[in-house]
């Protein structure tokens, strides 16, 4: 006979069975999935929302489909497009958050806002600004078929793990926006012609799009804030010589002195490198003189960094988060009083570089 203990078993197992049943569930060819939402600016202060969604077919392959919408916050947005779609529209599975640059200028914080709110999506969404109009990109012919939000989502990702993007997400980005001392950052992308184009990176004050760094600044602005572990980057050097260095790891160590009550910076950047290419400008063959070339390429990203930090000075934005360091260091710190000193603050660069596996040309 069995014991009472395994009819109890046995009865709690049937009963959490049968209880499944009635767990809400969401067939996938019965929803509508956004994986990709942007938002530009329109006519009458009206904001122009859209959402990218794949249609799945039974035995065939899936195609991904673009709505668009006109008004005046999100939440009557997705209250328009779902009256528009056959089924009801789900956020879990957004990858991508983009927002055109006029919007940008204006303020994203309302529409970070509410995906930071809402529970369904995740805090590692990517995020971008786009040179243009993000509808012009999710409405890409080429990529009806590939999945827009998704290429995105990878084309970002794969840049910041192997390429010169800093790591960003809507987490990074709201832990910057609240951070007194420190203002936000995000990709910048383009449509060119066929093809989305990283172009740069979006500098903030506050939520409001302000500035950009190109791409051949990228290089030192990752050494700045993220640990580099790759990228490629190449230095005319005096007397036009070429070098093309590949980064093995760098680390970067922010110094803060009070003096006279005033704060004063210095940055140290230790950068480990491969050489990948070089090319020197007389044409007969000659070595690799490492020390030489360590020297001029430090210099040249001492240099990059000073101007990119002038830059930031220049329109009052802080990426670097030089505020929150200073905060750190001294418990008298006024963010109004810091604001004051930011467009004339001491700001020295320090860095250290080291040529590796130079091989045959060393």
């Amino acid at each position: 006979m069995m014991n009472r203990s395994a009819f109890c078993l046995i009865l709690i197992l049937l009963l959490l069975l049968s209880g499944c049943s009635f767990l809400p569930t969401n067939i996938v060819n019965e929803i509508d999935m956004a994986q990709g939402v942007g938002y530009d600016l329109a006519e009458k202060k009206n904001i122009k929302g859209t959402i990218v969604f794949p249609i799945f077919k039974k035995d065939k392959t899936s195609t991904t489909e673009v709505r668009t919408a006109i008004g005046k916050s999100s939440k009557e947005i997705r209250s328009i497009l779902n009256n528009e779609t056959r089924y009801t529209l789900v956020s879990g599975q957004v990858r991508v958050a983009l927002y055109g640059k006029k919007m940008a200028k204006k303020g994203i914080n309302d529409f970070v806002d509410t995906l930071h709110r809402d529970p369904a999506i995740g805090s590692l969404v990517q995020m971008a600004i786009v040179d243009g109009d993000s509808n012009e990109l999710f409405k890409m012919k080429k990529y009806k078929n590939e999945n827009v939000s998704i290429h995105i989502q990878e084309l970002l990702e794969q840049n910041m793990k192997m390429g010169l993007l800093p790591q960003t997400n809507l987490q990074s980005f709201l832990f910057q926006f609240f951070q007194i001392g420190q203002d936000p950052y995000l990709p910048l992308i383009k449509k060119e012609k066929d093809n989305i184009r990283i172009t740069g990176m979006a500098i903030f004050k506050d939520d409001q799009y302000v500035t950009s760094i190109s791409m051949e600044d990228l290089f030192i602005f990752k050494a700045l804030v993220d640990i580099n572990r790759t990228g490629l980057r190449q230095f005319i050097l005096e007397k036009h010589d070429n070098v093309v260095l590949d980064t093995l790891g760098s680390k970067v160590k922010y110094k803060v002195k009070i003096v006279q009550g005033r704060p004063e910076f210095t940055i140290n950047l230790k950068m480990k490198t491969r050489l990948h290419e070089f090319a020197p400008s007389e044409k007969q063959r000659q070595s690799f003189d490492k020390k030489k070339y360590q020297k001029q390429v430090e210099q040249e990203l001492e240099k990059s960094a000073i101007n990119i930090i002038n830059q930031f000075k220049k329109h009052q934005v802080d990426p670097l988060g030089l505020g929150a360091k200073y905060k750190e260091h001294y418990r008298g710190f006024n963010e109004k009083q810091w604001n004051m000193y930011y467009p004339n603050v001491k700001v020295v660069v320090n860095a250290d570089i080291e040529i590796l596996q130079t091989g045959t040309v060393d």
